[in-house]
């Protein structure tokens, strides 16, 4: 009998005007740890804070995601016992969805034998998850843009050079769902706003790329596709940004669906406000994240 061991990478999404389509791994994990079940039955262990008061059953999430991978290639899913430890808050907008979806996924792929590209898990994560922006960094690590086509169900993407800052997250108590997060947004936008939007979301990209860092953070604040909608679900969002632009931050904006909120910043200037957002905003934990070069990476054990 062989165990599978895997480390899946949480993620950052929308880097404010990217809405749906751009994403960045982060070095906070899922960890998990799986071998057959001999009553072939779903047994899962939850270690730590984050991963409480989830099923330790069938009824699980990664279960269903795994089954349902399998049944996409007609194949049956074997129960497995299952020990899980996380760091990734659940429902913060770090992409713990995300990562728990991937990680059905590989287990999918190496236990019941599907033998599925990197390339065509993140075709599977991306139709399940109904576009890439958590999914694809997870998979891949680093900084990747995506596009999600339902009509074909193909998903394209590309990457850029990880940037050269450090990466603060500031992570409040409470949660806040998606579908919460989701429900304030506006159906439509006009077609000046989305011209205007989508310009800045280029630049923003553009200036990303040739590592000017001063103009991305310019353009990532100039979001209209969602932070307008969801900021007063996050009460200190905006004291947070004005705070770290006081210390010299390039951006603050909302992590994915928030209510996590992230600011880049200079290396040199990060520590004296990751300390002062942790002074300030003590409901909130305050920490450096480095990004994820990789993303998932496996181990097989002889047991």
């Amino acid at each position: 009998m062989k165990k599978l061991k895997l480390k899946v990478p949480a993620s950052t999404a929308n880097l404010g005007v990217g809405f749906d389509s751009i994403g960045m791994a982060l070095d906070k994990y899922l960890e998990v740890e799986a071998h057959l079940s001999e009553d072939k039955q779903w047994h899962f262990e939850h270690i730590g804070p984050h991963l409480q008061g989830l099923p330790n059953d069938e009824q699980h999430y990664i279960t269903k995601i795994a089954q349902t991978a399998t049944a996409k290639f007609s194949k049956s899913m074997p129960a497995l016992n299952l020990k899980m430890y996380s760091d990734i808050p659940l429902a913060r907008g770090l992409g713990s969805s995300a990562s728990a979806l991937v990680t059905g996924l590989f287990l999918a792929n190496y236990f019941a034998n599907l033998k599925l590209s990197k390339y065509e898990l993140l075709q599977l994560a991306t139709e399940i998850e109904g576009h890439p922006d958590n999914v694809a960094p997870t998979i891949y690590g680093g900084l990747v843009l995506g596009v999600y086509d339902p009509d074909v169900k193909q998903t394209d993407v590309s990457y850029i050079d990880i940037p050269k800052v450090d990466v603060i997250a500031t992570i409040p108590e409470y949660e806040l769902s998606t579908e919460k997060a989701r429900k304030v947004l506006p159906e439509t936008l006009t077609l000046k706003d989305s011209v205007k939007y989508s310009a800045i979301s280029n630049t923003m990209i553009s200036a990303l790329i040739q590592h000017n860092y001063e103009l991305a953070g310019k353009m990532m604040m100039k979001d209209g596709f969602h932070e307008p909608y969801r900021q007063h679900l996050i009460p200190d969002f905006e004291n947070i940004k004005e705070l770290a632009l006081q210390y010299g931050a390039y951006a603050t904006v909302i992590s994915g669906a928030g209510p996590t909120v992230l600011t880049l910043i200079k290396k040199e200037l990060s520590g004296k406000l990751v300390r002062e957002l942790q002074n300030r905003f003590q409901d909130c934990e305050s920490e450096l994240v480095t990004i994820n070069r990789y993303g998932v990476s496996q181990k097989i054990i002889n047991l």
